[in-house]
């Protein structure tokens, strides 16, 4: 926080049913930039991302333990 901006990120594991799936697990980050305005925070930036592989542009997709 500074001021009246304030920004965070996180990161999500998402996991599926079927954990034995290649598409079963993922990980993502996501990042908000939040403004004070009149007292109240707004949300004026957000984005999320999913990691990928630089060789191939492809998303990565891990099971279980990686």
């Amino acid at each position: 926080v500074s001021g009246d901006l304030a920004a965070a990120h996180w990161l999500w594991h998402l996991m599926g049913v079927d954990k034995n799936h290649p598409a079963a697990q993922i990980w993502m980050r996501s990042t908000g930039v939040y403004k004070r305005s009149q007292g109240k925070w707004q949300i004026v930036h957000e984005h999320c991302s999913v990691p990928f592989d630089p060789m191939t542009s492809k998303a990565v997709f891990t099971l279980e333990g990686s």
